[in-house]
């Protein structure tokens, strides 16, 4: 039935209802109750009605189950509570009293807080604020009937709220830290990234209705957040559609490597990450007799080893990647996923690998920049796609005619010594020598890439709820194809073949001339 149609119904026949209620029960708010509950059935069984003429007679057969359905309730909770009366607490025991008027009141709060929008709207305004249900109507541009239903609703879900036990969830005292990203042709804020992570509250609604769909007051109740707070949140994360509602329960809409996850994946490349170290640091080639000369020492000379490596390895594996998973990767929108992570080491270094740049050209062709900025490198080097232009006019001896602002900005960061380039340089030629002479390195890389994506992929996608598998599968080869190559570092790293740099180096950056 049509909703607004159906609004219109009810409007007309809230007094009949309530007539309907009062004659059965004589008592002016069981009356309330009971109409409420007739009306809250005759709205959800509405789309069940396939002949709106027939609207009559199935509203009174509403009626009367519901009123049924009241007394056979009311009798039952009368014998139970025959039974406690001689349990009662005096009356004179005032200190008890207060107590439990206090714990009243926490109750009547927390049920409050935990109303939707337009009930707790016209509870306050009408118990709190004191305005009539026609003030209220002009207030919220609704029909005065309808705040009454909103009225006789609040007052049923606070009563049945109040005799319930609701216990927080785990979040609501151990939130999880939670990062954001993208990759591809996305709508996407970068300032978005900072957001998630400093502010829990968007990150944790998400973990939490993951693996199955939530309403906002079992959100609510999961993170320890009173509606009021959530209800804005939660318009961002569907508006972008992290989040989808459907009948009134949230599903989150995007891949999320979890704890869990992130663990499992961890523990499966553990053996395979330091088997590629090892093979990599065994391989002998003609890089080191035939460049290690343009150095300052074997440690930078290393770094660029390994990021020229790594560049074609990227490369190769990314065919492999659009060939497995070409459906997802080419459907032009680019992909989003989050991270969780314990909140105690938020604030720790940088997790990851900090960016890949594997070819920025610049706008005038002359050359383009193979950067990678690892977490062992920051102090050092933290390139962006910004610099691109000014970093290969300094590879091409035109230092010179920069603008004096970049040219104090690669003198400060230490790109640039005396007009001349302090970072790597390889002529077209070089670069093509280089693709043979490190081809079993490469080859080394390429095939953890390949490795590292495929174990990723399958163990994201199981972890994954069924609606988003497909979208988690191509997310977790993805990311972790990046991922293996800061891995790859960190072990190098750990084996002491590269080693932390001084803050005028620049290890892991060079610009190849066309």
């Amino acid at each position: 039935m049509d909703s607004i149609k159906l609004e219109r119904l009810i409007a007309e026949n809230m007094k009949s209802i309530f007539g309907f209620a009062l004659t059965r029960l004589g008592n002016v708010t069981e009356a309330e109750y009971l109409a409420s509950d007739i009306l809250y059935e005759i709205i959800r069984s509405a789309p069940n009605l396939k002949d709106e003429e027939r609207f009559y007679g199935f509203m009174w057969k509403i009626a009367e189950n519901v009123y049924m359905d009241y007394l056979r309730k009311k009798a039952k909770n009368a014998s139970r509570t025959a039974e406690l009366d001689e349990n009662i607490a005096d009356d004179s025991e005032s200190v008890l009293d207060e107590i439990a008027q206090k714990e009243e009141l926490n109750l009547l709060r927390r049920e409050l807080s935990l109303l939707s929008k337009q009930y707790r709207d016209a509870t306050v305004l009408y118990y709190i604020e004191n305005l009539s249900c026609s003030a209220i109507a002009k207030k919220l541009q609704i029909s005065t009937e309808m705040v009454k239903y909103y009225l006789f609703r609040a007052r049923k879900i606070i009563r049945e709220g109040m005799n319930m036990e609701r216990l927080f969830g785990e979040k609501s005292y151990k939130p999880c830290g939670f990062e954001i990203d993208y990759w591809g042709l996305v709508q996407f804020n970068p300032n978005e990234f900072s957001s998630f992570r400093k502010r829990k509250i968007k990150g944790n609604i998400l973990l939490a209705a993951y693996y199955s769909p939530m309403t906002i007051q079992e959100i609510s109740i999961e993170l320890g957040v009173a509606l009021p707070y959530l209800e804005d949140e939660i318009k961002l994360l569907v508006d972008r559609e992290y989040l989808v509602c459907n009948n009134g329960k949230y599903l989150t809409n995007i891949p999320i490597f979890t704890l869990d996850c992130t663990n499992t994946i961890d523990e499966k490349l553990k053996e395979l990450i330091e088997e590629s170290a090892r093979k990599l640091v065994a391989v002998t080639d003609e890089f080191d007799a035939r460049f290690e000369n343009r150095f300052a020492n074997t440690n930078l000379a290393r770094w660029q080893k390994v990021l020229m490596c790594m560049h074609f390895a990227l490369m190769e594996s990314e065919k492999t990647l659009k060939s497995k998973y070409g459906k997802t990767a080419e459907n032009g929108k680019g992909v989003i996923w989050g991270r969780s992570f314990e909140s105690s080491v938020q604030e720790k270094l940088p997790q990851g690998i900090q960016g890949i740049y594997n070819g920025c050209e610049s706008s005038d062709k002359r050359g383009s920049v193979i950067a990678m900025n690892f977490r062992q490198t920051l102090n050092a080097q933290h390139f962006d796609y910004g610099m691109t232009d000014p970093i290969v006019c300094t590879a091409v001896d035109c230092f010179e005619y920069l603008p004096n602002d970049w040219q104090k900005v690669l003198d400060e960061r230490g790109y640039a010594k005396n007009g001349k380039a302090n970072f790597a340089v390889w002529s077209y030629k070089e670069y093509n020598e280089l693709q043979q002479i490190l081809h079993e390195c490469i080859s080394v890389v390429t095939d953890l890439n390949r490795k590292t994506a495929e174990i990723a992929a399958n163990i994201t996608a199981d972890l994954a709820p069924t609606h988003i598998r497909q979208t988690a599968e191509y997310v977790g080869a993805l990311v972790y194809r990046f991922y293996s190559i800061d891995k790859l570092v960190s072990k190098l790293s750990e084996m002491d073949w590269i080693s932390p740099v001084t803050d005028s180096d620049k290890p892991a950056i060079c610009v190849v001339k066309y």
